[in-house]
């Protein structure tokens, strides 16, 4: 019951930003059309939270000093919140909101431009297991 990640969706592109990798879809690099190249990551919370674990501050400074590069001067990222599909649609929309702000004010506390940044939530409209709607892999 709304547990669930935050899909960090680390969109390089001179395009702007643009929609998530497919659910379901393992972390990884994966490029996509023109300059565009998306690394895709999972941030988990707990039950009804969008307080960061600890456990996730070693990935997540990884991550911003990756997105510290000079090589990712131009580019810009997505930042993505899911949750399962417990409880009313308009609370999980806003706890995946917190969730996706949570992590993108942990990045910009370790450098990373929020101008840069965007961060959306989508409750349980995007599904990151969809053959389970409950489980907290949502």
């Amino acid at each position: 019951m709304r547990f669930g990640p935050v899909k960090v969706l680390l969109l390089a592109t001179m395009l702007g930003l643009s929609a998530c990798a497919d659910p379901g879809t393992p972390p990884g690099v994966y490029a996509g059309q023109g300059q565009d190249r998306r690394v895709v990551t999972n941030i988990e919370f707990d039950f009804d939270s969008f307080r960061i674990r600890p456990g996730n501050f070693a990935q997540l400074d990884n991550v911003a000093a990756a997105l510290n590069d000079p090589a990712l001067a131009g580019s810009r990222f997505e930042i993505d919140g899911h949750t399962d599909i417990s409880g009313r649609l308009a609370y999980n929309i806003s706890l995946s909101q917190l969730r996706a702000a949570a992590v993108l004010d942990y990045l910009a506390q370790r450098g990373v431009p929020p101008q840069r940044m965007r961060a959306q939530g989508f409750g349980p409209l995007q599904l990151l297991d969809p053959s389970f709607p409950r489980s907290p892999a949502n």
